[in-house]
This record gives C-alpha cells, structure tokens and sequence, in this order.
C-alpha cells in the first residue's frame, strides 16, 4: 500500500524479505540503527501480525542484548525481553500480546489492531519509540 511505501522513502521502515507467513522488516532508528523485526503474517489483515526482534545472519531471535536500550521508559515495556521469548512485541496491535488484554482495548484504542491500516500500523508504533527520547543508542566500538 501506498503508507508503507511513503515509510520506506522516508527511511523509515524497509522490506527486507518476504517467506510467507513471515515478513523481515526493519525499523530505523533515531541513531540510523536498524531493527529488523519478523513478522508472521498468519491471517493478515484480518488478524494482526506478531512480531519480534531478528537477526538475519544467524536466522533466530535477535540476541537480548543486541535488543534496542532504554531509559526505563516506554520502550522497555514494549521490548521486553521475558515476554514470549523475545517473539512478540508487548503491543496491542500485536497477536499474542492482545490476548488476555481486553483492557487494551478502552485504555489505549489507538494502539489496537486497525485492519485498515494494516502493518503500517504496528510499524508507526515502533518507529516512534525507536525515535523517543527513551531509545540509548547502542556503544559501537571504535574504528
């Protein structure tokens, strides 16, 4: 759709592969790092994704400590590293975070899964804590 090709000229987000169910996306963050998340897209759009950190070269879950830094905010919340073994985002709009939190629902409707929206949804939402002031840029080793 037309919003999430605006995200990937903006650098935003990108397409990084497609194997179905699963989309590797990733996510830019404030410092040009880049998050890639696995999707499984099992029942999309109807349903919501669930997703998690990836990493590419080793095909797994992203190592924990390679995960995105926070101040203790928001942020670690949601990337939360004890919540289903690091394979969903703790997000309303995500799958299997959504279920057993009805309360979602009325206390945070705008991060409730949008079919309409689709994936630009989930992906606007983790751009915008990746681009918070609670994301830490990772140290990188000098050069």
């Amino acid at each position: 759709k037309a919003a999430f090709r605006l995200g990937e000229r903006e650098g935003r987000w990108r397409l990084a592969a497609i194997t179905w169910p699963y989309a590797l996306i990733g996510v830019t963050a404030r410092d040009g790092c880049e998050f890639i998340l696995r999707f499984n897209l099992e029942g999309y759009p109807q349903s919501p994704p669930t997703g998690g950190p990836w990493d590419i070269e080793r095909n797994a879950i992203l190592a924990f400590d390679r995960w995105p830094r926070n101040n203790g905010g928001r942020l670690a919340s949601v990337f939360r590293t004890d919540w289903k073994g690091g394979t969903a985002l703790y997000l309303p709009c995500d799958r299997e975070s959504i279920r057993g939190h009805d309360n979602w629902r009325t206390e945070m409707p705008s991060k409730v899964w949008d079919s309409a929206k689709g994936i630009v949804h989930y992906l606007e939402l983790v751009h915008e804590l990746l681009n918070s002031s609670d994301y830490v840029p990772h140290l990188r080793a000098a050069a």
